[in-house]
């Protein structure tokens, strides 16, 4: 049998979302789709703010990057420059003109001496667990050299990756006036480090054991993230990511959470109550989110279909049809434009009704193939006389042939002298 491959357009959908009905105390906030990226809610997602330590997810998902697996035990040496510090007062106080990424007297931190070596492994878990402002220095400067030159290399990285109003001027996120990002631009980094197995194992524990180095004991890494620790605040969906905070950004968190396959992901800037408030406030967007009841929209109901093809051979069209009908299940808040195309795959005449002749299949605006249909002939489907001749001349060997060339000559030419002598007929008046 022979195929031929023929797309065909048959409808675009666009079903209208409806945001989320929420109240979250954050001045910017957003909740994405993990896998899609569709906009369930968002309040001031796309006005530049301080991330504070959520900056952080920027950093492992580009170092990630940079060592690949292979360079995961590569070790790191802290130097003088990783351990600057500067009181906040100061670094005020010079109008922010010391180094963006030397580090606060105050901040968080896992005790990094200058001159100690760390495995990168051992340095992720202690920028994604504990949130630690000097493995971010150490880890940025032994992959790039330098600091400075790590955060342009990231930068570069992630507008090319479309988060178009980020710009991270350290590793850490310690507050400086032009170290700005999105609530959108943070979700997108999220969405993309939990594609990566690494970093989504890491953002999912409670609790690390660092082995021991050349100059400091073995140690354990608590996590900040309240939402997966064993507290009050725990929430059992919950898989990640980080939390920040300083005084100038105010309480945040980047959370994601994952219940029957649907992965969902926030993120929270800029809160100003306490922080129990803050993690009421995520969890709350989540459950709202997850207790919309699935929709269904019918694209194409079972039997008959309105689709049809000119089948050359045949006199008729083909009609088509499916046994099931195609559906597309969605939640409302979920955007959710679709389209469906038809792909033909035409066998030899002649086709009997049932026979597969192609499949309709439904993608979503992120090409994702949502459902695939096969499409059966409607019904019997024969070829024209010349038609089935041809098939027979093609399919026989040069003898058959040649007594078929024969047969047809000798009915032409009986043909030819019948409608001869008619014409020669005397005729009367």
């Amino acid at each position: 049998m022979k195929f031929g491959i023929f797309v065909l357009l048959i409808f675009c959908l666009t079903l209208e979302a409806k945001q989320l009905d929420f109240s979250i105390r954050a001045e910017g906030a957003i909740l994405i789709n993990g896998k899609t990226g569709a906009v369930l809610f968002e309040k001031n997602a796309y006005h530049p703010t301080y991330p504070a330590s959520t900056t952080k997810i920027a950093t492992a998902i580009y170092a990630i990057n940079c060592l690949k697996e292979e360079g995961l035990a590569r070790r790191f040496a802290a130097s003088q420059d990783c351990v600057a510090t500067i009181s906040p007062g100061a670094k005020k106080q010079s109008n922010y003109r010391s180094p963006a990424h030397w580090l606060e007297s105050d901040s968080s931190h896992v005790g990094i001496k200058r001159g100690e070596e760390l495995a990168a492994l051992d340095l992720l878990h202690a920028i994604l667990i504990s949130s630690a402002n000097d493995a971010s220095n150490v880890l940025a400067s032994g992959i790039s050299g330098s600091i400075s030159k790590f955060m342009e290399e990231l930068n570069l990285y992630f507008v090319e990756r479309g988060c178009k109003q980020t710009y991270f001027l350290n590793p850490h996120g310690l507050h400086h006036p032009d170290h700005t990002t999105t609530p959108y631009d943070l979700a997108l980094m999220a969405k993309w480090g939990l594609e990566i197995p690494l970093f989504r194992e890491i953002v999912g524990k409670s609790r690390y054991i660092c082995p021991e180095t050349n100059l400091e004991f073995e140690r354990t890494f608590n996590q900040t993230n309240r939402l997966i620790k064993r507290c009050s605040h725990f929430y059992r969906h919950a898989i990640g990511v980080k939390t920040g905070t300083t005084q100038a950004a105010g309480k945040n968190l980047v959370a994601a959470a994952e219940k029957d396959g649907r992965l969902l992901i926030a993120v929270a800037l800029g809160h100003r109550g306490d922080r129990g408030g803050l993690y009421q406030d995520v969890t709350g967007l989540f459950e709202e989110a997850f207790n919309e009841p699935m929709m269904r929209c019918t694209l194409i109901p079972s039997g008959t279909t309105s689709l049809v093809k000119k089948v050359p051979g045949s006199r008729k069209k083909l009609q088509t049809m499916l046994q099931e009908g195609l559906y597309y299940d969605f939640y409302p808040a979920e955007e959710c434009p679709v389209r469906a195309t038809v792909q033909w795959s035409l066998p030899s005449l002649p086709l009997e009704k049932g026979t597969p002749v192609g499949r309709v299949v439904v993608v979503d605006c992120y090409d994702q193939v949502l459902q695939v249909a096969p499409l059966l002939a409607a019904c019997d489907l024969k070829g024209t006389l010349f038609h089935r001749f041809k098939g027979y001349l093609a399919e026989n060997g040069r003898g058959k042939k040649i007594l078929a060339l024969a047969t047809l000559g000798v009915i032409l030419f009986f043909l030819w002298r019948m409608r001869r002598k008619r014409s020669h007929r005397p005729r009367y008046l």
